[in-house]
């Protein structure tokens, strides 16, 4: 390679690191945000096995509770929780692949 080629990859390959940088400090806050997401499921899960969730369930169906909650789902409607509960292992198990698939090359 002439300098001018030499010169370009060098840009090339410094503008790679770059976004390198970025992307990293961008994956760096979603790893925080998994972290707090885990936390926060794993005090939903422990809420929807309690023995008060139940309770819950009855008081509401006897139209003692307000569950209206405008632009998501009650807790005690039908599968909210439990869907949540598929998502998260869902997630985990795509950051999980993608963590093999990179660590395995």
């Amino acid at each position: 390679m002439d300098q001018k080629q030499l010169q370009a990859k060098l840009d090339e390959t410094q503008a790679l690191y770059r976004e390198w940088l970025s992307a990293k400090e961008q994956a760096d806050e979603a790893y925080a945000t998994i972290v707090h997401a885990m936390a926060v499921m794993a005090k939903l899960e422990a809420a929807y096995f309690d023995d008060a969730f139940m309770q819950l369930h009855d008081a509401d169906a006897k139209g003692l509770l307000d569950t209206r909650t405008p632009g998501e789902y009650s807790v005690l409607s039908e599968d909210a929780v439990y869907n949540a509960l598929i998502d998260k292992e869902q997630l985990l198990w795509a950051h999980l692949k993608l963590c093999i698939k990179h660590l395995q090359r």
